[in-house]
């Protein structure tokens, strides 16, 4: 059995993810992390998940004391982490000229800075079992660009590169790092931000969770680099 930890995990594609592998409780115990008390028990509630394979801690991952304690939390109950899968994210669309300080520090340590701390202090089992799967979810707009999203696609596009460079590092520890680069996906992530595609141009976040678990299930000599998922009427 893997242990798959999902930050971002009470909403959107995290939670989407978790659905999509509590199902198989037999080969996968699920964790989800979330800033979010009150999404976490919503989460729970609607998975429904057996407790023996599945934990949800509360944790902000831009916090390196939250981080520690969410790992702990997480040893603790099931001795390892297998997968790391950075779902948790923020977003922003707007003329960059107009972007204020604070939101440009909401994002790079939402988007860049929360990876890093999680990632970071997942390796060290890791490397300790050599083995281990890091997946980071940068968006397409990790690899492309468009007007008024100046200051996300630089986050996502530093995620990219730490992931690609991260690869490098730890490969001959055997853990893999994966960047799953997808289009706009119907999620929470839009609320509060102008500009949301029409529903039939996004993908479904159930469509990324199924593409990730698709990863998670390649042979152990197999690393998915890069993954580009695009809504066929939504391409880039």
């Amino acid at each position: 059995m893997r242990v798959v930890m999902i930050t971002g995990g009470s909403s959107g594609i995290g939670k989407a993810l978790a659905a999509r592998l509590t199902t198989e409780p037999e080969r996968y115990a699920v964790v989800i992390c979330g800033r979010s008390r009150e999404r976490l028990e919503q989460a729970i509630a609607d998975l429904e998940p057996d407790a023996r394979v599945f934990q949800a801690v509360q944790a902000d991952v831009t916090q390196s004391a939250d981080v520690a304690r969410l790992v702990s939390s997480v040893l603790q109950k099931f001795g390892q982490i297998d997968v790391l899968v950075n779902s948790a994210g923020a977003g922003h669309l707007g003329a960059f000229a107009e972007t204020d300080e604070a939101t440009i520090e909401r994002l790079w340590a939402v988007n860049v800075k929360g990876a890093m701390l999680v990632t970071q202090a997942v390796l060290p089992t890791m490397t300790e079992r050599k083995s281990g799967h890091i997946v980071n979810l940068c968006g397409v707009l990790g690899v492309k660009t468009i007007a008024n999203a100046a200051l996300y696609c630089a986050t996502k596009h530093a995620l990219v590169g730490f992931g690609n460079a991260l690869a490098q590092e730890v490969r001959r520890y055997n853990i893999r790092v994966s960047n799953v680069c997808c289009s706009g996906v119907d999620t929470p992530f839009w609320e509060g931000i102008p500009g949301k595609p029409r529903a039939e141009m996004l993908l479904r976040a159930e469509d990324v969770a199924e593409e990730i678990a698709h990863l998670l299930e390649q042979p152990a000599h197999v690393a998915m680099g890069m993954v580009l998922m695009q809504h066929v009427a939504h391409q880039l």
